[in-house]
């Protein structure tokens, strides 16, 4: 199922623009979607993450990242944000199947405008442990 899970209408004097993040939870991957819809330009961006288990409860995870999305779309840059919300629901998933990251991502992969690029999952897995600590901070 497809979830929306932040969204936000900004208003400028050159354009308006609504920018919404949306949750795409299957059974064995999860997809965080980012979508820029302004009056002059479309901007659309992907995380697609396949894991090695399956999601149990689906609705446990999307209550537990929308109890905290605006806490961390408000902490982090507005550059990374994408990444960033993706790393934390990766987090939460990890945290509700009792998985380590390590065990439970499969591969990742990026869609940025129709362009796909296949990410190194190694990486990845280091980068959310390294901010899973601010995570932490930022929920207590």
């Amino acid at each position: 199922m497809i979830y929306e899970i932040l969204s936000k209408n900004m208003k400028t004097q050159k354009d308006e623009y609504t920018i919404t993040y949306y949750l795409e939870i299957k059974r064995n991957s999860i997809s965080i979607i980012y979508e820029f819809l302004g009056l002059y330009m479309y901007d659309y961006r992907k995380y697609d993450i396949r894991l090695n288990y399956n999601i149990g409860n689906e609705y446990l995870i999307l209550e537990n990242v929308m109890k905290n999305i605006q806490k961390i779309y408000n902490s982090f840059s507005e550059t990374r944000r994408l990444s960033i919300i993706a790393k934390y629901v990766t987090y939460i998933v990890s945290k509700n199947l009792n998985i380590p990251l390590y065990k439970l991502i499969k591969d990742i992969t990026y869609e940025a405008n129709d362009e796909v690029i296949e990410l190194s999952t190694n990486a990845f897995i280091k980068s959310t442990y390294r901010i899973a600590q601010k995570f932490e901070k930022i929920l207590s």
